[in-house]
């Protein structure tokens, strides 16, 4: 049998049921023609996860100690036996037999793009919220209140045209992309626990030369969380602690600084900054890799930016 062309890398802890529906439902439209990465982050719900992984031909990765999803992400692209792979979440629905060979078919003509699905919102049991679907995001970098900075937004309305489009930020809960590419521009590095994933990874893109675009032929299905959040450890501290990771990989000194200075009127502050002078070598060999692949200053996002937030059509430089 030849070795599939995309990987599914699937982090989870204490997702129950979802884990196998999500899987199940990969199964069911991509037979065996993708490979399934299952990375347990230190589950203790007693939930037999690996003999799901058995029933379904996964290959299965326990953390002993939970790490976060940036850091079992970055290190599921690392043990990807596949050109491509694809990050899902534990708690989705796939609606169309063969979405994945439209997939792998678009990496396999812009090796240097990071791509998304159409995200259709559900409630937990898999029927639709009834919230607007995403095509993509934007980012928001500056705001009044730190936690709503440096933070992709939705876009809920429809791009025109067919095939692909353009967008400055991935969003969903799934991404897809060349693994060597993401790993050539350092991937989630630098990244602690949980969050943030999608601004560092979609901005480091473009600014290594590459893009991001919304496969507007495919959608799926994304059970969004409720109150509670996600099953991750002091994951307010840690989601702080990645955007100001993100800024000290991405921005010069004088458009971060605003960042650390917002931080300071939280109550997680505190606690987040020190978490970040605790990681600071590992923020800054993160840094160190991107600046060495990068091709385009800030301003060309910015400006990428700025234009899709006026619902203007954007284009890579050539």
């Amino acid at each position: 049998m030849s070795l599939p062309a995309l990987t599914a890398v699937i982090c989870f802890a204490n997702e129950g049921e979802e884990v196998e529906i999500t899987v199940q439902g990969l199964r069911d439209t991509c037979g065996d023609d993708i490979d399934i990465l299952l990375i347990n982050d230190a589950s203790d719900d007693r939930r037999d996860y690996e003999t799901v992984a058995d029933r379904y031909g996964c290959r299965y990765l326990l953390n002993e100690n939970q790490i976060g999803p940036a850091h079992s992400r970055h290190k599921g692209a690392s043990w990807a036996k596949t050109e491509n792979v694809i990050f899902l979440d534990a708690h989705m629905r796939f609606y169309e037999r063969g979405w994945h060979i439209i997939v792998n078919e678009m990496i396999a003509q812009n090796p240097t793009t990071l791509f998304c699905t159409k995200s259709k919102p559900l409630k937990p049991g898999g029927e639709p919220s009834g919230a607007p679907t995403g095509h993509g995001a934007s980012m928001i970098f500056m705001a009044d209140d730190f936690n709503a900075a440096l933070k992709p937004d939705w876009n809920i309305y429809p791009l025109e045209g067919a095939g692909p489009a353009y967008v400055p930020c991935v969003l969903g809960g799934n991404y897809a992309v060349n693994r060597d590419f993401f790993l050539s521009i350092g991937g989630y590095r630098g990244l602690h626990r949980y969050g943030g994933e999608e601004a560092l990874i979609s901005i480091k893109t473009w600014l290594a030369g590459g893009n991001c675009q919304l496969i507007r032929d495919v959608e799926i299905g994304h059970i969004y969380r409720d109150g509670r959040g996600a099953p991750w450890k002091d994951k307010v501290k840690y989601f702080h602690f990645n955007k100001l990771a993100t800024a000290e990989i991405l921005f010069d000194a004088q458009e971060k600084a605003p960042y650390f200075k917002l931080l300071d009127a939280l109550p997680e502050g505190k606690s987040a900054k020190q978490v970040f002078d605790s990681r600071r070598s590992f923020v800054h060999s993160a840094r160190k890799v991107f600046q060495s692949v990068k091709r385009h200053p800030m301003a060309y996002f910015h400006e990428l930016n700025d234009a899709f937030r006026r619902k203007e059509s954007i284009t890579p430089e050539a």
